[in-house]
């Protein structure tokens, strides 16, 4: 019986110091972070648009459809897959013509039938981004929206931007450990939304045909928060 009690009570005695020895609860640390990757671009996108108008609607829907032809088959021919040219919107508008004609009409309204049709052009040949916007327009596009450069795929540009965010949102909570005597044990969790911003930089150096650009790098940013935990 005494053996029993003697048992009975180490194990209480373990169990107590055991309890004793628990680690402290951790302190909650929130942090955000931003990763950037810089890189070359290797993709140019044309917006252009081919706009057509006449008193008859099959008038305007054809001269329109024979332009974009005929830019289609352009460029092309310098060695744009046809798959890498696609329609971007298609629009037409009436404008019935006003009869008297008010005396201050402007003078360049279109009335009749006006066809407006947007396209967008990959060049991944990226060099040959300005020679294809000018073929664009020898071809009788009617506008040059905009060219922007950026990456063909951006995978790897945008996982070397999170790990380069989380690297961020470390330092910072390691920071805030340190000033308040605890150092950093693990993470909680870790909130990511949204796509990472991209931000092509192009600067246009426009002289005689052919147009040529000059393009910097395209910076790829993600931007997250996490909560990480501290002990002493």
């Amino acid at each position: 019986m005494k053996r029993t009690f003697i048992c009975l009570l180490a194990a209480l005695l373990a169990g107590t110091a055991g309890a004793s020895a628990a680690p402290p609860p951790a302190t909650e640390i929130a942090a955000s972070g931003t990763g950037s990757v810089a890189m070359a671009p290797d993709i140019a996108t044309i917006n252009a648009s081919v706009e057509t108008n006449s008193e008859n609607a099959s008038d305007a829907i054809a001269q329109n459809n024979t332009i974009y032809d005929r830019v289609v088959a352009a460029l092309t021919k310098q060695g744009v897959a046809r798959a890498d040219i696609a329609l971007g919107y298609y629009n037409i508008r009436f404008l019935p013509r006003p009869s008297p004609m008010p005396p201050n009409a402007a003078a360049d309204e279109r009335y009749g039938y006006t066809v407006s049709r947007s396209f967008v052009v990959k060049v991944r040949a990226i060099g040959q981004a300005g020679a294809m916007s000018d073929a664009c327009i020898a071809a009788g596009a009617t506008a040059i929206n905009s060219i922007d450069f950026g990456l063909a795929d951006p995978a790897s540009a945008r996982a070397e931007a999170i790990a380069r965010a989380v690297a961020d949102a470390r330092r910072n909570a390691d920071a805030v450990a340190r000033a308040a005597g605890l150092h950093i044990v693990s993470i909680k969790s870790i909130e990511y939304g949204g796509r990472p911003g991209v931000e092509p930089l192009m600067i246009a150096r426009v002289s005689a045909a052919p147009t040529q650009f000059d393009q910097s790098n395209v910076n790829v940013t993600v931007s997250l928060s996490a909560v990480f935990l501290a002990q002493p």
